[in-house]
């Protein structure tokens, strides 16, 4: 049995974290092609730290009103992937919303999105009482709201439905739910909509990112504006 929360706070075991856009679907789709991890920092000065520790391999991502800052290598784009040069390398995705989702002391995450949705149920079914957390939260993001309910009715079809599940019904076309979205809409108004068409599509990566390190920035060594933290995913074996 899964278990939905819509707060932040920390998981009691597992957590499953769904988020479709705006990095999610892009960090998953990076281990995909081959990448040897992904990190996830709060922003582009956390990313830029990151970055400089493995300068040869480092593939730097992120964007601010749709164009990537000064000195990264491109956009959260799964489009632009498909001509990036990906595999073996340490992409560092700048991802305030993502990365803001997790907790410091948990441990055992797991990263969620429609397009990995068939491996994460796999996955989900082997531990035990997982819960469910939409990006976002204690606000989610919508398009990660529906994906969840998507997820919990396949875990638990015969539980009562969650407002996830029940929000699902009002959008049977998960491309519709990512395109009625504030995120959605932002890569409308920025001439994106193709974006969302690969981002709903069910099941085609067979890859599900797994925590492997939180990494504690320091405001004082670093020249922040308070303490920072950034996650590395990789892929999860089994």
């Amino acid at each position: 049995m899964c278990r939905v929360d819509l707060c932040l706070r920390p998981a009691r075991g597992p957590l499953i974290l769904v988020e479709v856009l705006p990095a999610g679907s892009v960090l998953t789709r990076l281990l995909a092609l081959g990448a040897r991890e992904v990190w996830v920092a709060p922003g582009p000065k956390v990313a830029r730290l990151l970055a400089e520790a493995f300068p040869e391999e480092a593939l730097l991502l992120g964007e601010v009103e749709g164009f990537p800052p000064e000195g990264f290598h491109g956009r959260l784009s799964l489009l632009d992937l498909e001509a990036a040069e990906v595999r073996g390398r340490r992409a560092v995705l700048s991802a305030p919303t993502l990365n803001a989702s997790l907790l410091p002391e948990e441990e055992e995450v797991y990263l969620a999105s429609l397009r990995n949705a068939k491996a994460v149920l796999e996955a989900a079914r082997g531990l035990k009482a997982p819960t469910l957390r939409p990006s976002g939260a204690p606000e989610p993001l919508l398009s990660a709201v529906v994906a969840l309910g998507f997820l919990e009715r396949k875990l638990a079809p015969e539980a009562p439905p969650s407002l996830p599940a029940l929000l699902l019904k009002a959008f049977p076309d998960p491309q519709e739910a990512l395109f009625q979205s504030p995120e959605g809409q932002t890569l409308h108004r920025q001439g994106r909509t193709e974006e969302l068409a690969w981002a709903s599509l069910i099941g085609v990566d067979p890859v599900v990112p797994k925590l492997a390190e939180v990494r504690f920035f320091p405001k004082e060594a670093h020249g922040l504006s308070r303490d920072r933290y950034a996650q590395r995913f990789i892929p999860w074996k089994g």
